[in-house]
């Protein structure tokens, strides 16, 4: 991570002159994400000058090396850029021609400035919600119903305003799902798979591992990559939705405001897959066995409501019926995500891939694990067991 406060010191002296910060003082500080993040370092910052106001701020700074990139071959900090550079702006501008209400809008996080002009250190600044109240999900734990049913809201106010751009400036739109995305073949996913793989049958009970390795030895295509790809209804989704990605804070009634971050990873895809994954990566047995369907039924109301509140037809756009039979099919992913995913979601910080230039895919594919993955992948196989997909 060699110079990248250095970096950030530099977008940020641009920020306090294009804010009027004539002789400011900037202070900075590295925090962790405690094994939440591999691809940034990340800082608080705060643009300081007598008589005026503190200006609050977090950027960070890609420390994704070449190695890395090479192989991924695409640029997340340049598809984040484009989010919050153009895509949420014509979402504001779609909301605002509605009359969507202020309180049913997308809380966007407002950005400050990119600079990607040193080589492998894009760097980014927007506003520190953690001196509003905001925080976020600790993942260690499964969420409940209060914040799944906030988050999966939102998820699906930003599927439903994927809708009206389409339906507005249907060019415009299959340009932004042009955008080049993650080849996880070239990356190394089946590798990483096996590995993941390993780590599940390790922990599962006796009785289920011959079907899981079964589930787990299917081709890449229908194990894996097919979970992205829409079958009805193609929106442009987040791409890694889940509590890591999301901060939120607890009014004194109780209600949850959560703002989505970490948009580098948007994508063409079908608006199951952020539902599904956001499930399987947060919520443990007791809360799936509670509150599944209820939050599947609650992501779809929610559609619809902001649908309408764009003047869309949900029923024309998106019927339930082939919202049922979508989500249907791509549920066994959810299975897939929690072996590949909940290692990374679980592991403890100081067993976490380490952050810095050096990282490769390969890493991701974790050599320990702990209780609570233990406890997590269980829970995910006895449900798939109890739904009769795991035969």
């Amino acid at each position: 991570m060699a110079n990248t406060e250095e970096t950030l010191r530099k977008l940020l002296n641009k920020i306090a002159y294009e804010h009027n910060y004539k002789n400011p003082e900037i202070i900075t500080n590295n925090i962790s994400s405690g094994g939440a993040n591999y691809t940034s370092a990340l800082y608080t910052a705060t643009i300081k000058e007598n008589n005026k106001e503190d200006l609050n701020l977090f950027g960070k700074v890609a420390v994704v090396g070449e190695k890395f990139r090479t192989v991924a071959e695409v640029n997340f900090y340049d598809t984040e850029k484009f989010a919050y550079s153009k895509l949420l702006k014509i979402y504001g501008a779609l909301e605002e021609k509605h009359g969507v209400p202020e309180e049913h809008r997308l809380p966007v996080v407002k950005f400050y400035g990119f600079d990607d002009s040193a080589q492998h250190q894009e760097t980014m600044v927007l506003e520190n919600l953690l001196v509003q109240g905001y925080e976020p999900f600790d993942r260690f734990k499964s969420f409940d119903w209060e914040y799944a049913s906030a988050a999966v809201t939102e998820c699906a106010k930003f599927h439903a305003i994927s809708f009206a751009f389409q339906k507005e400036d249907p060019e415009e739109f299959q340009k932004s799902l042009g955008r080049p995305k993650l080849n996880w073949e070239d990356i190394g996913i089946e590798a990483v798979l096996k590995k993941s793989t390993a780590l599940a049958l390790q922990a599962i009970k006796p009785e289920h591992k011959i079907s899981l390795e079964k589930f787990m030895s299917r081709d890449i295509q229908e194990l894996f990559l097919d979970f992205f790809k829409p079958i009805h209804a193609p929106v442009i989704i987040h791409g890694d939705y889940r509590g890591s990605n999301l901060m939120h804070r607890v009014r004194k009634d109780g209600k949850v405001d959560i703002k989505i971050l970490d948009l580098q990873t948007l994508q063409a895809g079908s608006p199951i897959t952020d539902l599904i994954f956001f499930i399987f990566t947060g919520s443990d047995e007791q809360f799936r066995a509670r509150y599944f369907d209820r939050l599947v039924e609650h992501y779809y109301s929610q559609l619809s409501a902001a649908m309408r509140r764009l003047h869309l037809n949900p029923h024309e756009l998106f019927p339930k019926k082939y919202f049922d039979e979508e989500f249907k099919l791509k549920l066994p992913y959810g299975l897939t995500f929690s072996v590949f995913g909940l290692p990374m979601m679980t592991v403890a910080a100081e067993d976490a891939p380490k952050v810095d230039e050096s990282l490769s895919f390969d890493d991701f594919g974790l050599a320990k694990t702990n209780d609570l993955f233990k406890d997590r992948i269980n829970g995910v196989v006895d449900d798939f067991v109890r739904w009769g997909i795991l035969k």
